[in-house]
């Protein structure tokens, strides 16, 4: 309702009552109250209880009035409240808020605990949203996004979803990242690291990987292999490969695919050097051995190791070993997948 609309309307009802009530009796009225004596007009009488009524009906509605005004103000901060509480969500960064009314109680208490991740690109009326929902975007869809200039990199946690995404995703753009990563892994996710020791073995040489190597695992390891084998020139050496050996727990297959991978990065005697004294410390590391002899077609050697090692089977290399003796331009690859020689050893 309009007061000011209300309060000329009622103030000109009573002047017109009160000119009316003048006009038809101009006498006055005395009333003996309490022992006060009160002379009105008549016309004062006749509108006094319309006066008394309309001050009532004012501070009825200022009550009202003030206790609204109140309430929309607590209505209104718990509304930037919850704003704030979306806001955080969507960057995968629920926090506590404080929320006065009750019946937002429940939808705050569950935004501090959840996360959202809308399905499709959507546009928020509200800026501050439409920013979370633009950073959240383009880092699901692979994007770097520098949270410094959004101010957000301190409010970030490292374990924070987005931050290890976009971590990754700067990997492709930035080459110094990778170094930033790997010397200062206490201020990063160990998915980050994880990543970037990836990283490290798809893209980099000898020269830039070789530093890394203690902090690699046999994935990481399996990948530098992989492109050894697949004719990149990433310049394995012989240093490398007995360091991998000392700190990685290998077994039997890892064992073959170094090997594998040694024929095409080393010469075959020191390739043979290594594998022999892997295998005199690591009965694993056997059959590896015993491939390279077939591979660089070492057949005195080979029947000399079987000789020496009765007691185990190696029932893909024997049946290989019988074969070459009789047709000489087999090769191993040939016949049968490297990668299946332990399976039954």
């Amino acid at each position: 309702m309009r007061v000011g609309l209300y309060l000329f309307a009622s103030i000109t009802l009573l002047m017109i009552v009160a000119v009316l009530a003048f006009l038809a009796n101009q006498g006055n009225y005395d009333v003996n109250l309490f022992g006060l004596h009160l002379s009105l007009p008549v016309a004062v009488w006749v509108i006094l209880p319309m006066a008394i009524l309309l001050i009532l009906s004012v501070l009825h509605m200022f009550y009202y009035s003030t206790k609204n005004f109140f309430l929309l103000r607590k209505w209104h901060k718990d509304a930037l409240t919850l704003e704030e509480a979306l806001y955080w969500s969507i960057l995968q960064e629920p926090k506590e808020q404080n929320i006065g009314i009750s019946d937002m109680q429940d939808i705050a208490e569950l935004l501090s605990k959840s996360t959202l991740s809308p399905s499709a690109e959507i546009l928020a009326s509200n800026p501050r949203l439409n920013e979370a929902l633009e950073i959240l975007t383009k880092i699901n869809n692979g994007e770097y996004v520098d949270l410094k200039t959004k101010k957000l990199s301190k409010q970030l946690s490292t374990s924070n979803p987005l931050t290890i995404k976009n971590s990754i995703n700067r990997l492709a753009v930035d080459n110094k990242f990778t170094d930033d990563v790997l010397n200062s892994q206490n201020n990063y996710d160990e998915k980050v690291v994880k990543a970037t020791l990836t990283h490290v073995a798809k893209t980099q040489t000898l020269d830039k990987y070789k530093k890394y190597i203690p902090q690699m695992s046999m994935e990481q390891i399996g990948i530098i292999l992989n492109r050894v084998q697949n004719g990149e020139n990433v310049f394995l050496d012989e240093d490398i490969i007995k360091q991998v050996v000392n700190n990685l727990s290998f077994e039997c297959q890892d064992y073959v695919k170094l090997a594998s991978a040694s024929t095409k990065a080393l010469s075959p005697k020191v390739s043979l050097s290594l594998f022999n004294s892997f295998q005199q410390k690591d009965e694993k590391a056997e059959i590896a051995y015993l491939y390279l002899l077939l591979e660089y077609e070492m057949i005195e050697q080979v029947k000399e190791f079987l000789d020496a090692n009765p007691e185990n089977d190696f029932k893909k290399l024997k049946m290989f070993y019988e074969l070459k003796q009789t047709h000489s331009t087999y090769k191993l690859q040939d016949i049968m997948d490297i990668d299946s020689l332990c399976d039954d050893a």
